[in-house]
């Protein structure tokens, strides 16, 4: 099994380089994030609440977007999962969405030891907090920066 960083897909092909045109690599992490799947407007609830109720992290990103008339984007969907949850997600998406299981299933081997955890609320806040706080003294310092700059320049032209 090979990896392709530049575009997420996995290759069970004996090439070394991607259709992308990249080097594929072969010592791939259980936490990257692979390709699943690509679908349209319509499917794409579908998948994702497949994919939330089998509790599987994933990310869908919009890709070729069209903007419709009243003011809606529409495009294809590309669902995201980190590879030690891949075998997982084909299953919930071959039970609920009658998604044909790929060729490829059986050589998917990657061991489920990572541990995903959410953070405890508490943490979330504090580290939300400290994100603001940090946010608003590098805005301070780039106020305060341009504001000792025009000083500067302003005392250089008197």
């Amino acid at each position: 099994m090979k990896y392709c960083k530049k575009c997420k897909r996995l290759n069970f092909t004996e090439d070394t380089l991607c259709t992308c045109g990249k080097k594929l690599i072969e010592d791939v992490k259980s936490d990257v994030p692979c390709e699943l799947i690509c679908a349209d407007e319509s499917d794409a609830v579908q998948i994702a609440s497949s994919l939330t109720k089998a509790d599987i992290p994933f990310s869908d990103v919009l890709t070729d977007k069209v903007q419709m008339m009243f003011g809606s984007v529409s495009g294809k969907h590309t669902f995201y999962v980190p590879l030690c949850f891949y075998k997982k997600s084909i299953d919930a998406l071959a039970s609920a969405n009658n998604i044909e299981i790929p060729d490829y299933y059986d050589k998917i081997n990657v061991s489920d030891d990572t541990q995903w955890e959410e953070l405890p609320p508490l943490k979330r806040n504090i580290v939300r907090i400290l994100s603001v706080i940090v946010f608003a003294v590098l805005v301070y310092l780039c106020v305060a920066g341009v504001d000792m700059a025009a000083l500067f320049i302003k005392g250089l032209l008197r």
